[in-house]
């Protein structure tokens, strides 16, 4: 149907590989156990929802290595960038975290590593210590919630 030298038939392998190689979808060095020494996290900018999306910290709390995708799909959603179509070893969030009254939400990242069989096996933030802040926080609403950190709080 196409000849060899056709200028359309090499635009279209061209294409057709490029395409190929962004369907990969991984971006950190994963190894076959799902870890990596380097996590490399995508441009928040680059996001689908560079904003980011306020996750459920109970939610994000029964994320354990082991799990598959439909159970982490569950629990926070789908991943929050364009990762690719095949054999796709990474997913990457913009995760949003509510602070105390008065002061701007927190925004981390969050990455999941899979091994070869497509299981959870590695989960980095960035920051690092994302968080210490969240916890934090949580532990400041729980605070307030007390009447008797309310009566401190109010006294003059």
């Amino acid at each position: 149907m196409f000849k060899r030298n056709h200028p359309f038939s090499r635009s279209l392998l061209i294409v057709g590989s490029l395409a190929m190689l962004a369907a990969c979808g991984t971006v950190s060095k994963v190894g076959s156990d799902g870890k990596t020494d380097t996590p490399i996290f995508k441009s928040v900018d680059a996001a689908n929802r560079p904003d980011g999306s306020y996750v459920n910290l109970e939610s994000l709390g029964k994320i354990r290595e082991g799990m598959d995708k439909k159970q982490l799909f569950e629990l926070i959603g789908p991943p929050h960038y364009s990762e690719g179509l095949f054999n796709v070893r990474e997913w990457d969030y913009v995760l949003k975290f509510r602070q105390a009254e008065g002061l701007p939400d927190t925004v981390c990242q969050y990455k999941i590593l899979f091994d070869d069989h497509m299981t959870a096996r590695s989960f980095y933030f960035k920051p690092a210590n994302c968080m210490d802040h969240v916890i934090s926080a949580t532990e400041l609403q729980k605070l307030k919630s007390n009447s008797q950190y309310d009566q401190t709080v109010h006294r003059d």
